[in-house]
């Protein structure tokens, strides 16, 4: 083999290995960047769906360019549960609009950003394993 041959197939066998291992380091810098700890979420809004049942949404930008909204369920008697959380670019959340109303006893909330398809999530059944 000739000598230029070997370096060039150990560069191209080494490629995506590198490509992987750069992919993860940027995830785990991300996820380290949005850590409840150093970046708590800021309450921007509360909802009323029904009596005892309310949707609070919260909001933190932990990175620039990048924001994160959670919108947690409030039901009287019971521990906050998060049931959706979006993270976007900033530009994003300018226009943006959310619904939360019961949908046969559960919550229902939709999420429209522009030049974002609409998005829903849906409070899980009791009998989910939630609890």
């Amino acid at each position: 083999m000739k000598r230029w041959k070997k370096p060039l197939l150990v560069v191209l066998a080494l490629a995506p290995a590198v490509v992987l291992l750069g992919s993860m380091a940027l995830m785990v810098r991300s996820e380290m960047a949005f850590d409840e700890a150093t970046c708590p979420y800021e309450e921007r809004e509360l909802r009323r769906v029904t009596d005892g049942v309310e949707v609070r949404e919260d909001a933190r930008v932990c990175e620039e360019g990048v924001e994160e909204h959670r919108w947690v369920l409030l039901r009287r008697g019971q521990e906050p549960r998060p049931i959706a959380l979006r993270r976007l670019e900033q530009s994003l959340y300018e226009d943006y609009r959310w619904t939360a109303e019961l949908d046969d006893g559960l919550v229902r909330i939709e999420i429209h950003n522009p030049g974002q398809d609409m998005r829903v999530f849906n409070e899980p059944p009791p009998d989910a394993g939630w609890e």
